[in-house]
This record gives C-alpha cells, structure tokens and sequence, in this order.
C-alpha cells in the first residue's frame, strides 16, 4: 500500500466528509429523514437501513449508478455542546477501487455543498 489516499488494508477504499452547520440536530435529522430530504441525499442507497439510530447514525448498503455492486453507507449527526450547530458526517468504505472512490467523493461532497439548500423553507 503506497501513498494511495483513501486505500485501506482490509476494507477496500473508503472516503469520508463533514460538514457542521447551524442547525440543531433534530431539525437536521428530521429534515434529512423527510420525503424532501431523502430525494435530496439517497440517491442508490439501500433505505432498508442494518442500522438505524434516531438522532445518532444510520448504516446501510449505498451504490453510485456507476457502481456494479454496493459499498457501506455511514451517516452520523453530532451535535455541539451548546446544541446550535450539528456536524453531519458521511463514510463509504468497500470501494472497489480509486475510481470507485471519486465518484463517491463527488456524490457525497455535493451532498455537503448544497445542504444549506435543503435546510432552507
């Protein structure tokens, strides 16, 4: 394993991004988890979730419309400790390969970059 960003020893590649915005955890979760929010982020994710804990994470299988096969999906929102701001953060692991991993990379920073859209009324 050189240099090769985002290459793990047994879980293929992965890629990871977060965001923190002011916005209060449970309005983010329930935004994100509302027929809105779900057209907006779940574009090839399996919503048959393995794991699903309101409020916390979620886990699940997720397949760009490239992809043959599914990676793994996690999904955490953090809230700070004074409670206005929650860190949202995506992880995909089981990327089959450093192609595999720019489209997610792709996917799912546009997912952060336009979030101020989906939390707008």
């Amino acid at each position: 394993m050189a240099n090769n960003i985002g290459l793990t020893k047994d879980a293929g590649w992965q890629f990871g991004i977060r965001k923190t915005v002011s916005t209060n955890l449970e309005k983010l979760w329930n935004v994100f988890f509302s027929d809105r929010g779900l057209g907006y982020w779940s574009e090839g994710v399996d919503l048959d979730f393995s794991t699903f804990k309101e409020y916390s994470h979620i886990r699940t299988k997720w397949r760009h419309s490239d992809f043959k096969e599914y990676a793994n999906l996690q999904m955490r929102f953090i809230p700070s400790k004074n409670k206005d701001k929650t860190t949202i953060s995506f992880h995909v692991d089981k990327l089959k390969n450093e192609s595999q991993r720019e489209l997610a990379r792709e996917y799912w920073s546009k997912v952060i970059e336009d979030l101020n859209l989906l939390l707008e009324p």
